[in-house]
């Protein structure tokens, strides 16, 4: 065996199937990968044959201590994108830290999300190298390539005429609040002994000097001379296998699809979906006006007025694999979390986008700076509204065009195979420092 490789990451699928994805590829290398998340994850793991080792808290655990549901977990992180981390994980720094040490043991390298912040703490700590997984290109808040947020799409617009110092100023305010609201990570650092640094633990201190992987095309974005050292964008890596139906349509769905023309697909992946408010009911409206077909993927045990609505032009469930799914899409509608712009770029069709939150906005103003979708405010996700946007996609070739050219080139990246290559390089090189040492 080549060496033991933990990967850790925090969130929902989105953020645990680039895991799956990294995880089964240094496998095939002769890798011990084991992945160490929520408990809440381990059928999904242990069904590819992968190392599962589980990490608190369970999304049950945040849910009880919050005294709060799924869907008021969901309007809050709407409303405030740092309540995530002050919900759902400064309060469970130690919990996690102490899950990891132990899968840590033996480790000679961690890849570790840019919010698992207790894997990089204890990696620190036991002197393991790791890297640091960025998998959208919001994560780095380049001065160069201003992400677009929520509470002002105008501004990215201006700062880019600006120029990098206005946007390095305007970014100051913001970063200083921030940073303030993430003491506890300071807090804990120096009660497992390491040392204090400038670097804030939310921005530059969350990229590893050993290297940071960008798991998401070059297409969305190119790597800026603010970016941290040693960073590679290495495509996306794509998975998206169910642990109960693999990675196969459904044949029920299967005849849906055979039975007519491309339907529209609307989807909110696995995390919006638990707080959807009117989205299917206004799809549905829309796809009606339109007179085209839909698919609505709306969760399991959720939205069951809306599996009411199955009908010769509707087909209604849980979850289908994006891969298998989306090239028969007429339109992709969808929220705009990153794993699913990925499926939704290499399927080739054009994407209405709805954010939601956090990062889903900058996702969405990329897709749309790429010519391959347009952009809607869930405030504005009317029946009309949709329609007309839909309309607009369906009656421009460009859009067509442009989606299966980006399509057929994000289909050519292999991002797992550069995630290895870099792999297979640290232990090469930290094979040779220690025969030098010797």
């Amino acid at each position: 065996m080549a060496g033991k490789i933990v990967l850790s990451n925090v969130g929902s699928l989105g953020d645990l199937h680039p895991l799956i994805s990294m995880a089964l590829r240094l496998k095939q290398r002769g890798y011990d990968a084991v992945i160490a998340t929520s408990p809440d994850f381990r059928a999904n793991v242990v069904s590819e044959g992968l190392a599962f080792h589980p990490v608190g808290p369970s999304r049950n655990d945040i849910l009880r201590d919050q005294k709060i549901d799924a869907r008021e977990f969901g309007r809050r992180i709407s409303k405030d994108a740092m309540y995530v981390l002050a919900a759902a994980s400064f309060p469970y720094l130690k919990v996690t830290y102490d899950d990891l040490l132990p899968v840590l043991e033996g480790a000679s390298l961690v890849l570790a999300g840019s919010m698992m912040y207790s894997a990089r703490f204890a990696a620190e700590k036991l002197g393991i190298p790791y890297l640091t997984i960025a998998l959208q290109p919001m994560v780095f808040l380049s001065a160069l390539d201003p992400p677009s947020v929520s509470q002002a799409p105008w501004l990215v617009p201006l700062l880019r005429r600006l120029g990098p110092a206005v946007t390095r100023a305007v970014y100051g305010p913001g970063k200083m609040l921030a940073a303030r609201r993430a003491r506890p990570l300071q807090a804990f650092r120096r009660a497992i002994g390491l040392p204090d640094t400038n670097a804030s633990p939310l921005f530059e201190g969350q990229f590893s000097p050993y290297g940071t992987l960008a798991t998401y095309s070059s297409l969305l974005g190119s790597i800026q001379s603010d970016y941290p050292p040693n960073t590679t964008i290495t495509g996306f890596v794509h998975y998206d296998r169910s642990a109960r139906s693999g990675c196969e349509l459904t044949p029920a769905l299967q005849k849906f699809i055979a039975a007519g023309p491309p339907p529209l697909v609307f989807t909110l992946g696995s995390f919006a979906v638990d707080f959807p408010g009117d989205f299917y009911r206004v799809s549905l409206d829309a796809a009606r006006t339109l007179r085209q077909r839909a698919i609505l993927l709306i969760g399991a045990d959720k939205n069951e007025s809306v599996r009411k609505e199955q009908a010769d032009d509707v087909f209604v469930c849980d979850y289908a694999p994006f891969s298998a799914l989306f090239p028969h899409a007429l339109i992709t509608i969808h929220h705009g979390g990153i794993g699913t712009v990925g499926q939704a770029l290499r399927a080739g069709k054009p994407q209405l986008i709805v954010p939601v939150w956090g990062d889903q906005f900058d996702n969405a103003a990329r897709v749309v700076r790429l010519g391959v979708g347009r952009q809607i405010g869930r405030n504005r996700y009317s029946p009309s509204r949709v329609a007309r946007e839909l309309t607009t996609l369906l009656g421009a070739q460009d859009f067509k065009a442009r989606a299966a050219t980006v399509g057929r080139d994000v289909d050519l990246e292999d991002g797992p195979e550069v995630v290895a290559r870099i792999v297979d390089d640290l232990f090469r090189s930290a094979g040779s420092a220690a025969r030098a040492h010797r």
